[in-house]
């Protein structure tokens, strides 16, 4: 019913156990001190007999603040795909679409598949292909300048933050 817009499932994974171990070192490099600066600002600033609440607050708000920012960028990346794909179906000269078809090969897009029917002609699944990949593509990365916006926002309250007086005299250090 639906193609990947990899090529073949083998090439998928070998491109995923090539990359994911560099994204996962990446990633790790930059969260690392945002986690140990967050926790230093938050229990720093708390007076020392609430710093337990705080460290807990903030590890319930880190929680909360991923599921939420993944939920967010999936409904702008969805939302894109939703306003894209017509106008880029129709670009392509692909047959119209009703609405309902249109909301499933949106659906379908939105995780990443491009909504080639069985049997389709070879010339129709490429063109379908090519508009999946290239509306999902123009959905993600609606996202992530959505999220670099927000990263740029938190180093400016980041940069503002003073130090509370607990982490200036080194009160938590024992405890950490």
């Amino acid at each position: 019913m639906a193609s990947t817009l990899k090529s073949s499932p083998t090439d998928h994974i070998r491109s995923v156990t090539r990359i994911t171990p560099l994204k996962t070192a990446t990633t790790s490099r930059g969260l690392a001190p945002v986690m140990v600066g967050a926790t230093e600002v938050i229990v720093g600033n708390a007076p020392m007999e609430l710093s337990g609440v705080a460290g807990g607050l903030q590890q319930a708000a880190m929680q909360i603040g991923g599921s939420l920012g993944t939920a967010v960028l999936g409904a702008v990346m969805a939302s894109k795909v939703d306003s894209d794909l017509p106008g880029n179906w129709n670009e392509a000269g692909l047959p119209q679409l009703t609405p309902a078809q249109l909301g499933q090969a949106s659906e379908a897009v939105q995780v990443g598949v491009a909504p080639v029917a069985k049997g389709t002609p070879e010339a129709i699944a490429a063109k379908i292909t090519d508009v999946a990949h290239g509306t999902f593509i123009s959905g993600m990365s609606l996202a992530s300048l959505v999220a670099a916006a927000v990263a740029v926002v938190a180093v400016g309250v980041a940069l503002l933050t003073k130090r509370g007086k607990n982490a200036e005299a080194g009160a938590g250090a024992a405890y950490i």
